[in-house]
């Protein structure tokens, strides 16, 4: 705080030493040390509060941004949802005329819905020796993998 070097602290208790004499010299040395602790302590707070404030005033900005973010996407989805209000009408209009041209043409696609079953199994014959391979039948197993194409 009073960047004082070793040379400077000697020269001040010197001339104290000088001007005060060796009685009032330990009186005075406490009682700058006392008000040198007070200072120290009142400009630390002052710090703190500065750096507090600063702090407070960061998180303030930063929420005032994450307010504006989350009014900016409110203001999204409100404009979305209107346009899915409106869509749903036209929508309808076209799902209707699709359906009325599907009934006048025969030869439409239709998908074919209904799962398949595969078969699944593991060989494992090349695996195991003569011995476990008697152990194992070759009929088919009961496990299957069903897949829905």
């Amino acid at each position: 705080m009073l960047n004082l070097g070793m040379t400077e602290i000697f020269c001040f208790a010197v001339i104290a030493l000088l001007v005060l004499g060796p009685d009032k010299l330990p009186e005075a040395a406490r009682f700058v040390a006392k008000w040198y602790g007070k200072i120290k302590k009142f400009i630390n707070n002052i710090q703190n509060e500065i750096d507090r404030e600063l702090k407070l005033s960061e998180f303030r900005e930063e929420m005032q941004k994450e307010i504006e973010k989350i009014t900016e996407l409110e203001r999204r989805m409100q404009m979305q949802l209107d346009e899915l209000k409106k869509t749903p009408s036209t929508a309808q209009k076209t799902a209707d005329e699709s359906s009325k041209s599907e009934a006048k043409s025969s030869n439409t696609y239709q998908p074919y819905t209904t799962p398949m079953t595969v078969p699944f199994r593991l060989q494992y014959h090349a695996l195991l020796s003569t011995d476990a391979h008697s152990t194992f039948s070759s009929a088919p197993s009961d496990s299957e993998l069903k897949i829905a194409v």
